[in-house]
């Protein structure tokens, strides 16, 4: 096998190898009781991006302290109940877990390590308790000092800016966004485009995610953060509003119908508007002529006319997203003038939130929980002298992998790898550690090791498995500043590892897996009861507030659904779909209070989508609504249509448009005059 080495990937595993080897340097000569503990640490902070390095390397100093004062406070209140004292700090360890959860940006390691933390001090602290304080300041010192050692070398040696990389990714996406857009209004025979852009949706909260590391970054873009704000909301925009482009034209292909002669001109403008790179300036024109095309709305329009006039709305939004995210690219790469409008709307830049499932969160909590509490209870109940390593080790591998839908595999990939690493370090341990003499020594002999595994590491594909080689590597050999070859002491702690590796999975699969097909029936579900919850509500939020969590729930969803195959009632689902009637229903809550007449059947219509989506919730299944459903939404848009022009009747009547579109595809055409009741 060929193995092609990136100068960043050798660049990182010598940067990673210098920390870890000033760490355990450091250790040696202060004396601390576990050294290698700042090697090992050296490694699990390290991160390609520098800016990453010192993120996690704040949180996780903070997660640190904290479960080492939960240590302190817990053992020595409790170690005359050992079984009390294994389950309070099982319970810290979950509930810790189940909160850090619920945040999947970098803080979620605060609590993640404040669990784990206090589970590797407080348990080796049981036969001791009077040692628990120097133990916590012992540990806490070693964790600190491989984390700093890892930032600062990550920051002065090529250090690789998040800025750089973010930029890039950003160009990426909105390249993506404009040949979606294109090929759209160019009719490039695609019909599997709205499948392929979905990953535009994952990768819109990866940038987000990304991002969360600017501030601690060295590159000139984090001052521009403000601008990724507003970047990233129009980039969260863009998702629905392309989406519901690409819908409308297949609406009327469906009709047998293209745009008519002027619709069809400013398709082909707003074609080579993209094509030219989306300027500021030469924008203005065309969204004048699109906002006036769209306002040219008949009371008495046909159901294609109703089409073209939604279209031309949808096109209005894409190109007004899109200019403003080229503009905020240019203010982020070339330092260019942020216009006006843009630059007033950080101020009001609304808190990105992401999907949180409460229930999935306290259920990794409790299964983490019951995995610790069961090896102390076997750990007690045998007096086995190593139980306490294997109970920290069901607590690591517990958080370690939580946030995955199946737990159970990752667990046993990282047991299979840390075996392996076993008899390599047992060769250094008693074939070449006691032939050598002083650190210069020991930092050669471990160089070729640590280098090879570093250079895996800093692959994604093989990351974890290298990362668990890694670390098994490191702890098995235990480096004390004086050498002692103990083989049953080896033996032991490693045992106690796979001890409580085993429990992990047993635990994980019994109270926590999920299939990849029921994991993407919890996000649909999820989705539904979000969208029922809405149509409930008095306030509206913002067009971005709204699309956040959905299309993050959408980029979480599509993978899912592409591993599961669309099996069973997963045949057919399209998670784009829900998202346009979630934009679709907001744009009907705000434009409620200017359809006059229009918002009593308007609040009848809310309440009966509302109504399917909780019975979707309830009893999954793909159905359309009740039949009373379509009328009141036709009832609405016939008097939403006869209301004087403005922005919110015309994106009242786009939204009825649009959710007549997503949730009666089949309906017979809308008629602007009312159908005579059926006798």
């Amino acid at each position: 096998m060929k193995i092609k080495i990136d100068r960043a990937a050798a660049l990182f595993s010598a940067n990673s190898f210098a920390a870890a080897m000033l760490a355990l340097f450091i250790g040696f000569s202060l004396g601390l009781p576990r050294p290698y503990w700042a090697m090992t640490t050296a490694y699990i902070v390290s991160q390609p991006l520098s800016g990453a390095v010192r993120s996690k390397a704040v949180y996780r100093v903070a997660g640190t302290l904290l479960g080492a004062a939960a240590a302190v406070a817990l053992v020595p209140n409790l170690v005359n109940s050992p079984l009390l004292l294994s389950l309070a700090l099982a319970i810290w360890v979950g509930g810790c877990l189940a909160v850090s959860l619920l945040d999947r940006t970098p803080r979620s390691y605060v609590l993640m390590l404040a669990g784990y933390t206090a589970a590797i001090i407080g348990f080796p602290s049981v036969g001791a308790p009077a040692g628990v304080f120097d133990a916590a300041v012992a540990r806490t010192v070693e964790i600190t000092l491989g984390i700093l050692c890892a930032g600062l070398i990550h920051s002065l040696v090529f250090p690789r800016p998040v800025g750089a990389v973010l930029s890039a990714r950003i160009g990426t996406w909105l390249d993506d966004a404009d040949r979606w857009a294109l090929d759209l209004l160019t009719r490039r025979p695609d019909g599997e485009v709205d499948r392929d852009r979905r990953q535009l949706a994952g990768a819109a909260t990866d940038i987000h995610l990304l991002s969360t590391h600017l501030p601690f970054d060295t590159s000139r873009l984090r001052e521009t953060t403000a601008a990724v704000r507003v970047l990233h909301e129009r980039m969260l925009l863009l998702v629905p509003a392309l989406s519901g482009l690409s819908d409308r034209l297949a609406a009327l292909r469906a009709e047998g119908r293209e745009p008519g002669p002027e619709t069809a001109a400013l398709i082909d403008e707003a074609a080579a508007w993209i094509g030219a790179g989306s300027g500021w300036d030469e924008a203005a024109p065309l969204l004048a002529r699109l906002r006036a095309r769209a306002d040219a709305l008949s009371p008495d329009a046909a159901w294609p006319a109703l089409l073209e006039v939604s279209l031309t709305a949808r096109l209005h939004d894409v190109v007004e997203r899109l200019r403003d995210a080229r503009a905020a690219l240019g203010h982020i790469r070339e330092r260019s003038p942020l216009p006006a409008p843009l630059a007033a709307a950080p101020d009001v830049a609304a808190k990105r939130r992401l999907h949180r499932d409460y229930g999935l969160a306290a259920l990794s909590g409790l299964a983490a929980a019951v995995a610790v509490f069961g090896v102390c209870a076997a750990w007690i109940g045998t007096g086995w002298p190593d139980g306490a390593a294997a109970a920290v080790m069901a607590a690591v591998f517990c958080c370690f992998f939580a946030s995955q839908d199946d737990p159970a595999p990752a667990i046993a990939n990282f047991g299979l790898f840390t075996l392996v690493s076993l008899p390599i370090a047992a060769a250094y341990q008693f074939a070449v550690l006691p032939r050598i003499d002083g650190f210069p020594m020991l930092a050669m002999v471990l160089a070729p090791t640590l280098l090879a595994l570093g250079v895996f590491v800093a692959s994604p594909r093989h990351a974890g498995s290298a990362m668990a080689v890694l670390m098994g590597f490191c702890n098995a050999l235990a480096l004390q500043e004086t050498f002692n070859a103990d083989f049953a002491g080896f033996l032991n702690a490693n045992l106690a590892q796979f001890v409580g590796l085993f429990a992990a999975i047993g635990v994980t699969r019994l109270m926590r897996s999920m299939s990849v097909d029921a994991s993407a029936r919890r996000l649909l579900r999820q989705t539904w009861r979000n969208l029922a919850r809405q149509t409930r509500r008095n306030d509206v939020p913002t067009p971005a507030a709204f699309a956040d969590i959905l299309v993050d729930r959408l980029g979480l969803l599509t993978p899912k659904l592409a591993a599961g195959g669309g099996r069973g009632d997963l045949v057919g689902v399209d998670a784009l779909r829900d998202l346009r009637i979630g934009m679709n229903l907001m744009a009907i809550q705000r434009a409620r209070p200017s359809l006059g007449a229009a918002a009593d059947p308007a609040g009848r219509l809310l309440a009966a989508v509302g109504d399917h989506f909780a019975g979707l919730a309830a009893r999954p299944g793909r159905r359309q609504p009740p039949p009373p459903t379509l009328d009141a939404l036709d009832e609405t848009l016939r008097q939403a249509v006869r209301r004087p022009p403005s922005p919110e009747r015309l994106g009242g009547v786009s939204g009825l448009i649009g959710l007549r579109r997503n949730l009666f595809p089949d309906a017979p055409a809308y008629r602007a005059d009312a159908p005579e009741p059926t006798p």
